[in-house]
């Protein structure tokens, strides 16, 4: 049976303005932005009018929806103008929204909205900001990354975004949270990656030792980010998890080799496929480390992907459409 899309989306509105309760509301319009991230490119403009509809509404949630779905479907010049024209609405939460999806476009032309936004008086505002300007590795926001540090809801992401920027002002902050006695593995973890990709290597023997421990809840994350951090050590790592059908993070490894790249990642991973035994997520993980290497070759492979799921079609669709767009 074709799926309608259409008569979905249709549905969808129509019940938007029938449901009272905001709750039910904010699902239906996530419900929407799922939807238009699973129909082809060529479609995307037909929900323009949901935008529109979505931005109109007085509950927060449902404007936060409309510029949640803008920034998906509509062209770049036109949804940095229109996400650059919320960062001074009255409501802080669309302000955070505009802000964030500014950052995650990372188009050099909105440097001046998103170095405005840092002087927001609302510090979620000034960390989309400065998330945003790290993105574009522009280090205006480094006070505020760094400020974000002592937040326990933001120090994951913030130690993730100082090791994108690689700015080795951060450093010192970097090592103080990596030395707190009472942190958590993932935050121990990361800040360990994002002190080598800041040039301190003293992060490394922390990551490896994770890897090693088969039963760490943080050994996925620990298996990536070595490959994140382009360390040629870890390869022979790699390529066990990856091979062992028993492996729970043969995943991450694969995600992790595509990161790390060089001679022969392409062809493990393609060879890792033949594997029956591999489940739709291993395989979709296997499709990501190829998007990773970033060359026509391994492009092309990560197209004849094979998933049994719809649902893991249509995230592999995403993911491709994702990368050709970058």
């Amino acid at each position: 049976m074709i799926r309608d899309w259409r008569q979905e989306r249709d549905d969808a509105l129509l019940q938007l303005e029938r449901e009272k309760k905001p709750e039910l509301r904010a699902e239906i319009a996530e419900s929407l932005c799922q939807l238009a991230s699973e129909v082809g490119q060529e479609e995307l403009d037909e929900f323009a009018p949901v935008v529109v509809r979505l931005l109109a509404d007085r509950q927060p949630e449902l404007r936060c929806g409309g510029l949640a779905l803008g920034s998906q479907i509509l062209p770049l010049d036109e949804a940095r103008e229109l996400l650059s024209r919320h960062l001074a609405d009255d409501a802080e939460r669309i302000r955070v929204e505009a802000a964030g999806r500014l950052a995650d476009l990372a188009l050099p032309d909105a440097r001046g909205a998103l170095a405005q936004a840092l002087t927001d008086e609302s510090f979620s505002v000034r960390f989309e900001a400065a998330r945003g300007m790290a993105a574009l590795k522009h280090k205006a926001g480094l006070e505020t990354l760094v400020e974000a540090l002592d937040d326990v809801g933001l120090r994951f992401r913030a130690l993730a975004i100082l090791g994108e920027l690689g700015e080795k002002d951060a450093q010192p902050y970097v090592k103080r949270v990596f030395d707190k006695w009472l942190l958590s593995g993932f935050e121990r973890t990361q800040a360990a990656a994002t002190l080598v990709m800041l040039g301190d290597e003293s992060g490394l023997e922390h990551l490896m030792k994770r890897t090693r421990k088969r039963w760490s809840p943080d050994r996925a994350l620990a298996l990536e980010l070595l490959g994140r951090v382009k360390a040629e050590a870890a390869r022979p790592l790699l390529l066990k998890a990856l091979a062992d059908p028993k492996d729970t993070c043969r995943g991450p490894a694969a995600r992790a080799l595509g990161l790390l790249g060089g001679e022969g990642a392409h062809d493990v991973l393609v060879q890792t496929l033949d594997d029956s035994s591999l489940d739709d997520d291993v395989r979709l993980d296997i499709a990501e480390g190829l998007c990773h290497l970033n060359t026509p070759e391994s492009l092309d492979a990560a197209r004849r992907v094979k998933v049994a799921g719809e649902e893991a079609r249509h995230e592999l669709t995403a993911m491709l459409r994702d990368r050709e767009a970058a």
